[in-house]
């Protein structure tokens, strides 16, 4: 399958996940965001699936991504228990807790984000992730989303991987979205493979990996 786009260090499809997992050799980590079945509008694929085909889907999914390599994955908060219970039984739990909200109008309101993690961390590290914006913290989130629906924060990636992995290590994301993982990655001098079904969106991935690599210290 030819790449959308391929520097010395990222690779990036404009496909279905699914349809490239066959093609893949090493992974050293999988680092991913996938859709929340909220009904985003992520334009060419639908974000608001009945509930059974959201899991079969899912678990299709990961089961590809188990058979590669270690998973970190944000599952929503109402599908923590699906996913922990049917996916990743053995998976350790990350918290990732918010910061601000906005309005809350009764009824429970999630302050925190969920992360499960398969393998361990390079690090020892707390399992409780504070002092970290997330979207939909207005004034205080302030980085530029591309117009992404389901953005994942830089600064959130950039510790995922830096946790997870070495140096010249390898990341994929089948989930790719605008490339922010792979930003990341590329940041923090280790490889990575994104997977993107929409065209738009891996246009302006391109173009950030085409950017020069930003110097992070400590990450």
């Amino acid at each position: 399958m030819k790449p959308y786009y391929q520097d010395d260090v990222i690779t990036l499809y404009n496909a279905d996940c699914r349809d490239v997992f066959p093609t893949l050799d090493q992974i050293d980590a999988v680092i991913t965001d996938p859709p929340y079945n909220v009904g985003k509008d992520y334009e060419v694929a639908s974000d608001a699936l009945p509930e059974d085909e959201y899991h079969a889907l899912m678990e299709s999914i990961v089961t590809e991504c188990k058979q590669l390599t270690n998973v970190q994955v944000w599952v929503a908060p109402r599908y923590k228990m699906p996913f922990w219970s049917n996916q990743f039984p053995s998976a350790h739990l990350v918290v990732v807790r918010r910061g601000a909200s906005g309005a809350l109008r009764g009824g429970w309101a999630d302050q925190f984000e969920t992360v499960l993690v398969t393998g361990k961390p390079k690090r020892t590290v707390s399992d409780l992730w504070e002092n970290i914006r997330l979207k939909g913290e207005g004034y205080f989130f302030r980085e530029k989303t591309y117009g992404h629906p389901g953005y994942t924060p830089y600064r959130i990636l950039t510790k995922s991987i830096a946790l997870m992995t070495d140096s010249q290590e390898i990341v994929l994301d089948p989930f790719c979205g605008t490339g922010t993982t792979l930003r990341a990655a590329k940041d923090l001098n280790r490889k990575a493979i994104g997977i993107e079904i929409n065209e738009r969106y891996c246009d302006i991935a391109a173009n950030r990996m085409s950017q020069a690599v930003l110097t992070l210290e400590g990450a």
